[in-house]
Protein backbone atom coordinates (compact mmCIF):
# COMPACT_ATOMS: atom_id res chain seq x y z
CA UNK A 1 0.00 0.00 0.00
CA UNK A 2 1.40 3.37 -1.06
CA UNK A 3 1.17 6.17 1.49
CA UNK A 4 0.04 9.40 -0.18
CA UNK A 5 -0.13 12.85 1.43
CA UNK A 6 -2.38 15.52 -0.08
CA UNK A 7 -1.85 19.12 0.99
CA UNK A 8 -4.38 21.95 0.99
CA UNK A 9 -4.14 25.46 2.41
CA UNK A 10 -6.92 27.40 0.64
CA UNK A 11 -10.62 27.05 -0.09
CA UNK A 12 -10.03 27.24 -3.84
CA UNK A 13 -7.58 24.34 -4.08
CA UNK A 14 -9.54 22.18 -1.64
CA UNK A 15 -12.57 22.38 -3.92
CA UNK A 16 -10.42 21.18 -6.82
CA UNK A 17 -8.66 18.46 -4.79
CA UNK A 18 -11.65 17.05 -2.92
CA UNK A 19 -12.90 14.67 -5.66
CA UNK A 20 -9.39 13.32 -6.09
CA UNK A 21 -8.97 12.76 -2.33
CA UNK A 22 -12.29 10.89 -2.23
CA UNK A 23 -11.30 8.79 -5.25
CA UNK A 24 -7.92 7.88 -3.77
CA UNK A 25 -9.45 6.98 -0.40
CA UNK A 26 -11.76 4.51 -2.15
CA UNK A 27 -8.76 2.77 -3.74
CA UNK A 28 -7.41 -0.06 -1.55
CA UNK A 29 -3.86 0.20 -2.90
CA UNK A 30 -3.44 3.69 -1.46
CA UNK A 31 -3.44 5.10 2.06
CA UNK A 32 -4.29 8.81 1.91
CA UNK A 33 -3.45 11.47 4.51
CA UNK A 34 -4.89 14.98 4.18
CA UNK A 35 -2.59 17.75 5.43
CA UNK A 36 -4.39 21.03 6.15
CA UNK A 37 -3.01 24.44 6.98
CA UNK A 38 -2.74 28.12 6.10
CA UNK A 39 -5.94 29.86 5.09
CA UNK A 40 -8.11 26.94 6.19
CA UNK A 41 -7.26 27.74 9.82
CA UNK A 42 -7.80 31.48 9.47
CA UNK A 43 -11.04 33.15 10.56
CA UNK A 44 -10.15 35.96 8.15
CA UNK A 45 -10.47 33.38 5.35
CA UNK A 46 -13.67 31.87 6.76
CA UNK A 47 -12.14 29.06 8.87
CA UNK A 48 -12.74 26.68 5.97
CA UNK A 49 -11.30 23.69 7.79
CA UNK A 50 -14.87 23.34 9.05
CA UNK A 51 -16.00 22.56 5.49
CA UNK A 52 -13.45 19.73 5.31
CA UNK A 53 -14.64 18.35 8.64
CA UNK A 54 -18.28 18.52 7.51
CA UNK A 55 -17.32 16.62 4.35
CA UNK A 56 -16.25 13.77 6.60
CA UNK A 57 -12.67 13.68 5.30
CA UNK A 58 -10.21 12.73 8.02
CA UNK A 59 -7.43 15.26 8.58
CA UNK A 60 -4.03 13.74 9.33
CA UNK A 61 -2.34 16.95 10.53
CA UNK A 62 -2.96 20.69 10.83
CA UNK A 63 -0.35 23.40 10.25
CA UNK A 64 -1.23 26.83 11.74
CA UNK A 65 1.54 28.76 10.04
CA UNK A 66 -0.31 31.80 8.71
CA UNK A 67 0.78 35.16 10.14
CA UNK A 68 -1.97 37.70 9.47
CA UNK A 69 -0.45 41.16 9.25
CA UNK A 70 -0.25 43.65 6.37
CA UNK A 71 3.56 43.80 6.16
CA UNK A 72 5.40 42.67 3.04
CA UNK A 73 7.29 40.15 5.20
CA UNK A 74 4.15 38.35 6.43
CA UNK A 75 4.06 35.73 3.67
CA UNK A 76 7.78 35.00 3.92
CA UNK A 77 7.58 34.66 7.70
CA UNK A 78 4.53 32.40 7.41
CA UNK A 79 6.25 30.16 4.89
CA UNK A 80 9.36 29.98 7.05
CA UNK A 81 7.27 28.79 9.97
CA UNK A 82 5.57 26.24 7.74
CA UNK A 83 8.94 24.90 6.57
CA UNK A 84 9.81 24.06 10.17
CA UNK A 85 6.44 22.43 10.81
CA UNK A 86 6.23 20.33 7.66
CA UNK A 87 9.83 19.09 7.76
CA UNK A 88 9.21 17.76 11.27
CA UNK A 89 6.00 16.10 10.09
CA UNK A 90 7.78 14.41 7.17
CA UNK A 91 10.50 13.21 9.53
CA UNK A 92 7.94 11.34 11.60
CA UNK A 93 5.58 10.38 8.76
CA UNK A 94 7.35 8.96 5.70
CA UNK A 95 5.21 9.10 2.55
CA UNK A 96 5.56 7.49 -0.86
CA UNK A 97 4.09 10.55 -2.60
CA UNK A 98 3.04 14.13 -1.89
CA UNK A 99 0.26 15.62 -4.02
CA UNK A 100 -0.05 19.41 -4.35
CA UNK A 101 -2.08 21.65 -6.63
CA UNK A 102 -1.50 25.05 -8.15
CA UNK A 103 0.74 27.95 -7.35
CA UNK A 104 0.22 29.18 -3.79
CA UNK A 105 3.49 30.43 -2.26
CA UNK A 106 3.22 27.98 0.64
CA UNK A 107 3.89 25.18 -1.85
CA UNK A 108 7.54 26.25 -1.87
CA UNK A 109 8.25 25.16 1.74
CA UNK A 110 6.31 21.91 1.48
CA UNK A 111 7.70 20.72 -1.86
CA UNK A 112 11.26 21.75 -1.01
CA UNK A 113 10.99 19.85 2.28
CA UNK A 114 9.60 16.80 0.47
CA UNK A 115 12.36 17.01 -2.13
CA UNK A 116 15.11 17.19 0.48
CA UNK A 117 13.53 14.36 2.46
CA UNK A 118 13.26 12.06 -0.60
CA UNK A 119 9.48 12.13 -0.96
CA UNK A 120 8.31 12.14 -4.61
CA UNK A 121 5.99 15.01 -5.54
CA UNK A 122 2.98 15.04 -7.88
CA UNK A 123 1.96 18.51 -9.06
CA UNK A 124 -1.50 19.31 -10.45
CA UNK A 125 -2.21 22.37 -12.63
CA UNK A 126 1.39 22.96 -13.70
CA UNK A 127 2.49 24.47 -17.00
CA UNK A 128 0.05 27.37 -16.69
CA UNK A 129 0.95 31.03 -17.10
CA UNK A 130 -0.16 33.97 -14.93
CA UNK A 131 2.32 36.71 -15.64
CA UNK A 132 0.57 39.32 -13.50
CA UNK A 133 1.50 37.70 -10.20
CA UNK A 134 4.37 35.96 -8.45
CA UNK A 135 2.27 32.79 -8.58
CA UNK A 136 3.80 32.33 -12.03
CA UNK A 137 7.31 31.86 -10.67
CA UNK A 138 6.09 29.73 -7.77
CA UNK A 139 4.24 27.40 -10.12
CA UNK A 140 7.26 26.87 -12.37
CA UNK A 141 9.53 26.33 -9.37
CA UNK A 142 7.16 23.65 -8.06
CA UNK A 143 7.16 22.01 -11.49
CA UNK A 144 10.94 21.66 -11.45
CA UNK A 145 10.90 20.19 -7.94
CA UNK A 146 8.11 17.73 -8.81
CA UNK A 147 8.39 14.20 -10.18
CA UNK A 148 4.92 13.67 -11.68
CA UNK A 149 2.80 16.27 -13.47
CA UNK A 150 -0.95 16.38 -14.06
CA UNK A 151 -1.62 19.47 -16.22
CA UNK A 152 -5.11 20.44 -17.32
CA UNK A 153 -4.50 20.74 -21.08
CA UNK A 154 -2.17 19.59 -23.86
CA UNK A 155 -0.78 23.13 -24.16
CA UNK A 156 0.20 23.09 -20.50
CA UNK A 157 1.82 19.68 -21.03
CA UNK A 158 3.95 21.16 -23.80
CA UNK A 159 5.02 23.98 -21.48
CA UNK A 160 6.15 21.43 -18.90
CA UNK A 161 8.10 19.48 -21.51
CA UNK A 162 9.83 22.70 -22.56
CA UNK A 163 11.12 22.99 -19.00
CA UNK A 164 13.07 19.77 -19.51
CA UNK A 165 10.69 17.31 -17.86
CA UNK A 166 10.55 13.74 -19.16
CA UNK A 167 7.40 12.94 -21.14
CA UNK A 168 6.57 9.75 -19.18
CA UNK A 169 6.16 11.88 -16.06
CA UNK A 170 3.43 14.06 -17.61
CA UNK A 171 -0.24 13.01 -17.80
CA UNK A 172 -2.86 15.44 -19.12
CA UNK A 173 -5.79 15.00 -16.76
CA UNK A 174 -7.92 18.14 -16.78
CA UNK A 175 -8.91 19.89 -13.56
CA UNK A 176 -10.26 17.38 -11.00
CA UNK A 177 -12.59 19.95 -9.46
CA UNK A 178 -14.72 19.84 -12.59
CA UNK A 179 -15.43 16.12 -12.10
CA UNK A 180 -18.02 16.62 -9.38
CA UNK A 181 -20.09 19.40 -10.97
CA UNK A 182 -22.62 17.06 -12.67
CA UNK A 183 -23.15 15.09 -9.44
CA UNK A 184 -23.58 17.94 -6.95
CA UNK A 185 -26.90 18.56 -5.27
CA UNK A 186 -26.83 22.33 -5.73
CA UNK A 187 -29.43 24.43 -3.87
CA UNK A 188 -32.08 26.13 -5.97
CA UNK A 189 -31.79 29.83 -6.71
CA UNK A 190 -34.61 30.60 -4.29
CA UNK A 191 -33.03 28.60 -1.48
CA UNK A 192 -29.60 30.07 -2.13
CA UNK A 193 -30.91 33.64 -2.19
CA UNK A 194 -32.87 33.07 1.00
CA UNK A 195 -29.74 31.76 2.75
CA UNK A 196 -27.71 34.85 1.82
CA UNK A 197 -30.54 37.42 1.99
CA UNK A 198 -30.54 38.12 -1.73
CA UNK A 199 -33.54 39.00 -3.88
CA UNK A 200 -34.01 36.20 -6.41
CA UNK A 201 -35.93 38.53 -8.74
CA UNK A 202 -32.97 40.92 -9.16
CA UNK A 203 -29.68 40.33 -11.02
CA UNK A 204 -26.72 39.01 -9.04
CA UNK A 205 -23.06 39.71 -9.66
CA UNK A 206 -20.60 37.26 -8.07
CA UNK A 207 -17.22 38.90 -7.41
CA UNK A 208 -13.83 37.88 -6.05
CA UNK A 209 -10.80 40.16 -6.16
CA UNK A 210 -7.28 39.19 -5.15
CA UNK A 211 -4.36 41.57 -5.04
CA UNK A 212 -1.95 41.65 -7.97
CA UNK A 213 1.35 40.73 -6.39
CA UNK A 214 3.26 42.52 -9.17
CA UNK A 215 2.53 46.24 -9.73
CA UNK A 216 -0.66 45.95 -7.72
CA UNK A 217 -3.58 48.07 -8.91
CA UNK A 218 -6.29 46.14 -7.05
CA UNK A 219 -6.27 48.12 -3.82
CA UNK A 220 -8.70 49.76 -1.39
CA UNK A 221 -9.23 52.81 -3.58
CA UNK A 222 -10.01 50.73 -6.67
CA UNK A 223 -12.45 48.48 -4.80
CA UNK A 224 -14.19 51.47 -3.20
CA UNK A 225 -14.57 53.38 -6.46
CA UNK A 226 -15.73 50.26 -8.31
CA UNK A 227 -18.43 49.40 -5.79
CA UNK A 228 -19.72 52.95 -5.56
CA UNK A 229 -19.89 53.09 -9.37
CA UNK A 230 -21.88 49.85 -9.40
CA UNK A 231 -24.27 51.10 -6.74
CA UNK A 232 -24.96 54.34 -8.62
CA UNK A 233 -25.10 53.04 -12.20
CA UNK A 234 -26.38 49.43 -12.08
CA UNK A 235 -29.13 47.48 -10.35
CA UNK A 236 -26.95 44.46 -9.54
CA UNK A 237 -26.78 42.84 -6.15
CA UNK A 238 -23.09 42.37 -5.40
CA UNK A 239 -22.07 39.09 -3.76
CA UNK A 240 -18.39 39.22 -2.77
CA UNK A 241 -16.25 36.36 -1.50
CA UNK A 242 -13.05 37.10 0.38
CA UNK A 243 -9.64 37.78 -1.09
CA UNK A 244 -6.93 35.23 -0.40
CA UNK A 245 -3.87 35.44 1.88
CA UNK A 246 -1.63 37.31 -0.56
CA UNK A 247 -0.19 40.65 0.54
CA UNK A 248 -3.01 43.20 0.22
CA UNK A 249 -5.80 40.66 0.74
CA UNK A 250 -6.57 41.80 4.28
CA UNK A 251 -7.07 45.40 3.11
CA UNK A 252 -9.34 44.33 0.25
CA UNK A 253 -11.53 42.30 2.61
CA UNK A 254 -11.82 45.10 5.17
CA UNK A 255 -12.80 47.56 2.44
CA UNK A 256 -15.56 45.30 1.09
CA UNK A 257 -16.80 44.49 4.58
CA UNK A 258 -17.05 48.20 5.47
CA UNK A 259 -18.90 49.00 2.25
CA UNK A 260 -21.27 46.05 2.81
CA UNK A 261 -22.31 47.63 6.10
CA UNK A 262 -23.07 50.85 4.22
CA UNK A 263 -24.89 49.51 1.14
CA UNK A 264 -27.70 46.89 1.49
CA UNK A 265 -27.07 45.61 -2.06
CA UNK A 266 -23.61 44.32 -1.08
CA UNK A 267 -23.18 40.94 0.57
CA UNK A 268 -19.74 39.90 1.80
CA UNK A 269 -19.13 36.21 2.57
CA UNK A 270 -15.64 35.08 3.53
CA UNK A 271 -16.22 31.62 2.10
CA UNK A 272 -19.32 30.15 0.50
CA UNK A 273 -18.02 26.59 0.57
CA UNK A 274 -17.82 24.61 -2.66
CA UNK A 275 -21.49 23.62 -2.94
CA UNK A 276 -22.78 27.13 -2.24
CA UNK A 277 -20.10 28.63 -4.47
CA UNK A 278 -21.30 26.45 -7.31
CA UNK A 279 -24.87 27.42 -6.40
CA UNK A 280 -23.78 31.06 -6.74
CA UNK A 281 -22.31 30.31 -10.17
CA UNK A 282 -25.53 28.63 -11.22
CA UNK A 283 -27.80 31.51 -10.21
CA UNK A 284 -25.64 34.62 -10.73
CA UNK A 285 -25.88 36.67 -13.90
CA UNK A 286 -22.15 37.18 -14.26
CA UNK A 287 -18.78 36.80 -12.55
CA UNK A 288 -16.40 39.69 -11.93
CA UNK A 289 -12.86 39.78 -10.55
CA UNK A 290 -9.48 38.19 -11.12
CA UNK A 291 -9.88 34.73 -9.60
CA UNK A 292 -8.76 31.64 -11.52
CA UNK A 293 -12.20 30.16 -10.84
CA UNK A 294 -13.70 32.57 -13.34
CA UNK A 295 -11.44 31.21 -16.04
CA UNK A 296 -11.59 27.54 -15.09
CA UNK A 297 -14.96 26.69 -13.54
CA UNK A 298 -17.48 29.31 -14.68
CA UNK A 299 -17.78 27.95 -18.24
CA UNK A 300 -19.31 24.76 -16.84
CA UNK A 301 -22.21 26.92 -15.57
CA UNK A 302 -22.75 28.89 -18.80
CA UNK A 303 -22.06 32.21 -17.09
CA UNK A 304 -20.08 35.16 -18.53
CA UNK A 305 -16.93 36.36 -16.77
CA UNK A 306 -15.19 39.74 -16.70
CA UNK A 307 -11.55 39.19 -15.82
CA UNK A 308 -10.02 42.39 -14.45
CA UNK A 309 -6.37 43.42 -14.53
CA UNK A 310 -3.18 41.45 -15.05
CA UNK A 311 -3.24 38.73 -12.38
CA UNK A 312 -4.31 36.02 -14.84
CA UNK A 313 -2.33 37.27 -17.85
CA UNK A 314 -1.21 34.37 -20.03
CA UNK A 315 -3.63 31.73 -18.69
CA UNK A 316 -5.81 29.92 -21.21
CA UNK A 317 -9.42 31.08 -21.24
CA UNK A 318 -12.80 29.73 -22.19
CA UNK A 319 -14.95 31.74 -24.58
CA UNK A 320 -17.08 33.11 -21.73
CA UNK A 321 -14.26 35.39 -20.50
CA UNK A 322 -13.85 39.06 -21.42
CA UNK A 323 -10.69 40.82 -20.23
CA UNK A 324 -10.54 44.43 -19.04
CA UNK A 325 -7.98 46.70 -17.46
CA UNK A 326 -8.46 48.07 -13.95
CA UNK A 327 -10.51 50.86 -15.49
CA UNK A 328 -13.92 51.24 -13.87
CA UNK A 329 -15.65 52.78 -16.89
CA UNK A 330 -14.28 49.98 -19.07
CA UNK A 331 -15.63 47.41 -16.61
CA UNK A 332 -19.10 48.99 -16.67
CA UNK A 333 -19.12 48.86 -20.48
CA UNK A 334 -17.90 45.26 -20.38
CA UNK A 335 -20.83 44.28 -18.17
CA UNK A 336 -23.23 45.56 -20.81
CA UNK A 337 -21.39 43.70 -23.57
CA UNK A 338 -21.20 40.27 -21.94
CA UNK A 339 -24.98 40.28 -21.50
CA UNK A 340 -25.59 40.63 -25.25
CA UNK A 341 -26.77 37.71 -27.35
CA UNK A 342 -23.73 38.02 -29.64
CA UNK A 343 -21.37 37.38 -26.71
CA UNK A 344 -23.55 34.62 -25.28
CA UNK A 345 -23.47 32.76 -28.62
CA UNK A 346 -19.68 32.43 -28.29
CA UNK A 347 -19.68 30.39 -25.09
CA UNK A 348 -23.13 29.01 -24.31
CA UNK A 349 -23.12 25.20 -23.99
CA UNK A 350 -19.52 25.00 -25.19
CA UNK A 351 -17.13 22.43 -23.71
CA UNK A 352 -14.89 23.56 -20.87
CA UNK A 353 -11.29 23.50 -22.14
CA UNK A 354 -10.03 22.65 -18.64
CA UNK A 355 -11.58 19.21 -18.43
CA UNK A 356 -14.25 16.72 -19.42
CA UNK A 357 -15.07 15.39 -15.96
CA UNK A 358 -12.66 12.43 -16.02
CA UNK A 359 -9.58 13.97 -14.38
CA UNK A 360 -9.64 11.78 -11.26
CA UNK A 361 -9.93 8.61 -13.33
CA UNK A 362 -6.89 9.60 -15.38
CA UNK A 363 -4.81 10.49 -12.32
CA UNK A 364 -5.75 7.27 -10.54
CA UNK A 365 -4.95 5.16 -13.62
CA UNK A 366 -1.53 6.81 -13.91
CA UNK A 367 -0.67 6.30 -10.24
CA UNK A 368 -1.68 2.65 -10.36
CA UNK A 369 0.83 2.03 -13.16
CA UNK A 370 3.53 4.50 -12.08
CA UNK A 371 7.20 3.51 -12.00
CA UNK A 372 7.44 4.12 -8.25
CA UNK A 373 11.01 2.81 -8.00
CA UNK A 374 12.36 5.47 -10.35
CA UNK A 375 10.28 8.53 -9.46
CA UNK A 376 13.11 10.25 -7.60
CA UNK A 377 15.65 9.77 -10.41
CA UNK A 378 14.90 12.68 -12.71
CA UNK A 379 16.67 13.29 -16.00
CA UNK A 380 16.55 16.54 -17.94
CA UNK A 381 15.67 16.63 -21.63
CA UNK A 382 17.32 19.96 -22.43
Amino acid sequence: MKKIAVFTSARSEYGLLKPLVVKLKDEKSFSVSLLVGGGHLSHEQGFTIQEIIEDGIEIKAQFPFLINDPSTAAVSRSNGLFQLQISEHFLNNPYDLLIVLGDRSELIPIVSSALLQSIPIAHLSGGEITEGSTDNQVRHAVTKMSHIHFPATEIYKENILKMGEESWRVCVSGEPGLDIIPTLNIPSKEDFCTSYKLDSSKPILLATFHSETINNSIDEAFITNLIEKFISETNYQLLFTASNTDIGGIEINKTIENLASKYPRITFVRSLGKINYYAALSCADLVLGNSSSGLIEAQSFNIPVINVGTRQDGRLQNQNVLNTQTDINQIIEAIKFVKTESFKEKYYNQENIFGDGTACEKILAYLQKADWENLLFKKSTF
